[in-house]
């Protein structure tokens, strides 16, 4: 028997992510390992809001535990603009993707106040390349045709710079219009 692929988390948030993730990273890496051992869990994607403290210190724990179970710990940062650009989750493809990601976000907090960062799309554009991006669309695109269709030309745009790196992630919300919102990207 062929056992079934194991669940690998992506855009988890720790307390990095104010007011939108509550565990402290090293807490969340030591449930991840956990759940590794059980056979439950491939991997763990810290994807905190324009930021990647919280990926530094899950990377430490998991460093040093002496059984990680075979956990693999992905580093990223969700990517909030202020434009209108949806959010999307970017995963480092390796070191130099890594450096892309930190002047990325760099950029941002550099024309901001302290605590904040703001980015907009040509950021992205400039400091895109070496990651793994999925686009995060949000529900109001169902009610809103024009937003839709700004939706739809950035995800053309996006998919033309980035190619096979651009990917669109869905969740379900289970209130009834999932296979229309699947549908509909």
């Amino acid at each position: 028997m062929i056992a079934p692929p194991r669940f690998f988390e992506i855009g988890a948030r720790t307390n990095f992510s104010f007011l939108e993730g509550a565990s402290h990273p090293e807490e969340m890496v030591q449930a991840a390992v956990a759940l590794a051992r059980q056979g439950e869990l491939a991997g763990l994607g810290i994807a905190d809001r324009n930021t990647v403290a919280g990926v530094v210190r899950a990377h430490a724990q998991l460093r040093d535990m002496p059984d990680d179970a075979g956990l693999k710990v992905q580093p990223g940062a969700r990517l909030v603009f202020a434009d209108q650009t949806p959010d999307m989750l970017a995963f480092p493809c390796n070191r130099a993707g890594w450096g892309k990601l930190c002047r990325l976000l760099s950029a941002g907090n550099l024309r901001s106040d302290k605590g904040h960062c703001t980015l907009f799309v040509d950021d992205l554009l400039e400091w895109g390349d070496e990651m793994m991006l999925a686009v995060l669309p949000g529900r109001p695109l169902l009610d809103d045709r024009a937003a839709g269709d700004a939706f739809a030309a950035n995800l053309h745009r996006f998919r033309a710079r980035f190619g096979n790196r651009m990917h669109l992630a869905l969740s379900a919300d289970y209130d009834g219009r999932d296979s229309l919102a699947f549908a509909s990207f």
